[in-house]
């Protein structure tokens, strides 16, 4: 079959390419956009970049519609079908589960209910948008993307209820913690609660925190000084991996933010890169397609980047349910209704639709059946599944003008939890913690809660004001990838979901190694590949000896290793391969296969929740049972000296035996490389037409250049990578650098479908474009949109 499908693949992957390129969209000339107030202009730059200049805002979100459409409408009918449960439709029986999971969590219920309370100017630009989705489908010059012929498709109209559902499911995509309550219950009933807590997420003792000296607000004088003030709000007359440097510690003198969000790869990529410019509004950045606006970005005051938070904003409670035509749950001394919805899912190739009945207690929906827990009945509580104002906060966020409204924006992000990292023309650097997190009356929310007690209900929220925050920092620096927020000190509980915190740490040493940064050094920090546990996985190995020749051959090529896990190491490969037979040879004799599996990173769903907050955390609890002889999971591998020879004995057998018996052929690259998938890319031989890479790529999960690695599938880049990077010079934003991957379009054919791809993978950035002169120095394509 393999050789069949080396014969066929070159023929058709150029019939279907020449077919999609005859589908491209059109992007010079005139076309009709019915129902803009006036001409827009959509200037393409030559990234394949669309510049649009229109009146008002309501014609740049048509126009931002009709431009998604263009170069996305395949993606976009995948988001859509993703928040409304609609993929098994067009992928049968393969998808049903994650139709189940997106019905259950209720994406779609939570965006007909976000919808109803729009802002009008907010739902007015939602519309808008729609209906420049909905103008091309209706155009002259609409062409069917590829995918869709190959599937049978016709896309149905855009409405403002897929814009609502998508975003529901990116705001629960980013929001954290109720996965890894299960997971703990799962260890506890495996190995008992002393053993699971060696186990447990600790925050390494030198690693940094977001901020050291905790709420911090200054005023910046007109001579520069720094004087404390109250805040979080200033008089008027006055961010994966975030930083934000001040002015007094840059080669310029003015701040700069840099930003770069760690997601999931694919083909068509997440963002798309987009400026829009109407009226006072002058953004760009990235957005989503699906949605209007910037996500991330700068306008042209202020600029802001996002990682995740990972504060503890969801529960996970057992019920007590008495089935029936009305099924109740217990509560205390006495009952509560629930919620029973049905909802009927077509599946291609079936006769009859799936039907997934739906139970909601007033904690939450029911999910033990679409994650793998159906022994009881759990349901969750989180933030992000309760009416949301995000997007109120992102319009907020691209008008905003100064730190003030910044905070105001911040408030409106209910859900999901971000650090949002801030910097501003005027000179001020900032940050603050986005999202609602519970008081409770009982526990800390580490273990599923017996929701039948009535004593672990959230009785309150930590208050707005006091969310982790600062204002022009004494130190001048603000470094966030998603380590832990605060000191210990901090009054009020956040939850101990965060991430190991090494990337932080080498961030501060290369920027505070230096007076004076500058963007070089950003660049470089950005493509890091330094790995701080490496290096001290190698330190617990020196003085180790051993008279096996494979384990003593590891042991020479990891202490002559510099700690750099570039594509090209051998060194590296050994630590990576190592690493990860030893951490499964502590784990497995108490845990077991799956279970340990689970522990490294898996999450419940490959869409819908990848990974988890645990992710990381079996390296710093290995690091620390080396240091720990006793522990009962070292005695259970045989002992710490015994565990680790056999760890190196597999990986040097497991390298042979994939690479040869060469050393010098066990480059890290050879085994990490970064794959850029498209869902057709599920049926071969779609793959080798559609779906770009793999690409070999340095790094891990602990280098700032972050590239993880799914724990049930290695060694290849397939958790998540730096999918957008960027670097705002606040004192001129026309000197500003940026990329996505692995390119613009997501038409086959396109020029720039891939093109970024290389470039990505090099580290290197192109100009974000900002005034209308630098645009037309690079024009591509020139498209008017008349009324």
């Amino acid at each position: 079959m393999s050789i069949l499908f080396d014969l066929l693949t070159p023929p058709l992957r150029g019939v279907l390419t020449a077919i999609a390129k005859r589908r491209l969209p059109t992007t010079s000339g005139t076309l009709k956009l019915p129902g803009l107030g006036a001409p827009a202009e959509v200037l393409r730059d030559r990234w394949g970049v669309p510049h649009i200049y229109a009146k008002t805002e309501r014609d740049v979100f048509m126009a931002q519609g009709y431009v998604h459409a263009q170069d996305r409408l395949w993606q976009m009918e995948l988001n859509r079908r993703t928040a409304n449960g609609r993929l098994s439709e067009i992928f049968g029986s393969l998808a049903l589960d994650t139709d189940r999971a997106a019905l259950t969590f209720g994406f779609r219920r939570l965006g007909l209910v976000d919808l109803s309370t729009l802002e009008p100017d907010l739902r007015q630009g939602i519309e808008a948008y729609a209906a420049g989705v909905n103008a091309y489908l209706t155009s002259s010059e609409y062409r069917a993307p590829i995918e869709f012929t190959l599937l049978g498709l016709k896309p149905q109209p855009w409405t403002p209820e897929d814009t609502m559902a998508f975003s529901r499911v990116m705001i629960w995509q980013l929001s954290h913690a109720w996965y890894g309550e299960l997971l703990r219950a799962w260890m506890i009933e495996k190995v008992g609660a002393e053993h699971a807590a060696e186990l447990e997420i600790e925050y390494p003792r030198l690693n940094p925190v977001t901020l050291p000296d905790g709420i911090e607000f200054n005023v910046r004088s007109a001579t520069g000084a720094l004087r404390a003030t109250r805040g979080p709000f200033l008089q008027r007359a006055m961010g994966s991996n975030a930083w934000t440097v001040a002015g007094n510690r840059t080669t310029t003198g003015k701040p700069f933010l840099c930003n770069d969000m760690h997601l999931a790869l694919s083909l068509p990529g997440l963002w798309y890169e987009i400026q829009l410019t109407a009226g006072d509004l002058q953004v760009g950045g990235v957005s989503l397609p699906g949605l209007p606006l910037a996500f991330v970005g700068h306008n042209n005051r202020l600029a802001w980047g996002m990682t995740l938070a990972f504060t503890d904003c969801e529960d996970l409670y057992v019920e007590q349910i008495e089935d029936g035509p009305n099924p109740r749950s217990r509560f205390g001394k006495g009952w509560k209704p629930v919620q029973v919805i049905e909802e009927r899912i077509p599946v291609k190739g079936a006769k009859q639709p799936h039907v997934e009945r739906i139970l909601i207690t007033h904690h939450g929906p029911v999910i033990s059946d679409v994650v793998g827990a159906s022994d009881r009945r759990l349901a969750v509580c989180s933030m992000a599944l309760r009416p949301s104002r995000a997007l109120g906060g992102l319009m907020r966020l691209n008008r905003a003008r100064n730190w003030n409204d910044f905070v105001d924006a911040m408030r409106l992000f209910e859900a999901p939890q971000l650090n949002v990292a801030y910097a501003d023309v005027d000179g001020n650097v900032g940050y603050w913690v986005t999202g609602k997190v519970p008081i409770r009356t009982r526990g800390d929310g580490r273990t599923p809660a017996p929701g039948y007690s009535a004593d672990h209900e959230w009785v309150g929220e930590v208050p707005f004001e006091a969310m982790p925050h600062t204002f022009n920092p004494r130190r001048g620096l603000v470094v966030t990838t998603n380590q832990k927020l605060v000191g210990d000190r901090y009054r009020y509980a956040l939850g101990k979901v965060y991430m190991n915190g090494y990337r932080a740490r080498r961030i501060e040493q290369v920027l505070n190694a230096r007076p004076k940064v500058g963007p070089e050094d950003f660049r470089a920090l950005q493509t890091d590949f330094t790995c701080l546990p490496g290096l001290e996985f190698v330190e617990r190995l020196r003085g180790f000896s051993t008279t096996d020749a494979r384990a003593g051959q590891a042991l020479e090529l990891l202490c002559t290793w510099d700690g750099v896990l570039s594509a090209d190491t051998i060194g590296g490969t050994i630590y990576e391969i190592a690493r990860a037979r030893l951490v499964r040879n502590l784990l497995e004799p108490g845990l077991g296969k799956e279970l340990s599996t689970r522990v490294m990173g898996q999450g419940f769903h490959p869409v819908l929740l990848a990974s988890h907050e645990f992710y990381g955390h079996d390296t710093v609890a290995m690091l620390r049972m080396l240091d720990t002889p006793k522990s009962w999971w070292v005695k259970q591998a045989g002992g710490r000296s015994a565990v680790i020879e056999r760890s190196l004995v597999e990986a040097v057998e497991w390298l042979r035996e994939t690479l040869g018996a060469d050393p010098a052929r066990w480059q890290w690259g050879k085994l990490h490389r970064a794959p850029f998938d498209h869902p057709l890319g599920m049926q071969k031989p779609l793959d080798r037409i559609f779906s770009r890479g793999p690409v070999p790529i340095g790094g891990d999960t602990d280098t700032p250049c972050q590239t993880a690695i799914a724990s049930e599938n290695p060694y290849d880049n397939r958790s998540w990578s730096p999918s957008f990077r960027q670097i705002v010079d606040l004192g001129d934003l026309s000197r500003s650098w940026i990329t996505t991957v692995p390119g613009q379009s997501g038409r086959l054919g396109s020029p720039h479908y891939d093109d970024f791809i290389e470039t990505w993978r090099k580290g290197e950035l192109h100009p974000m474009l900002w005034t209308r002169a630098q645009v037309e120095r690079e024009l591509e394509a020139k498209l008017v949109l008349q009324p």
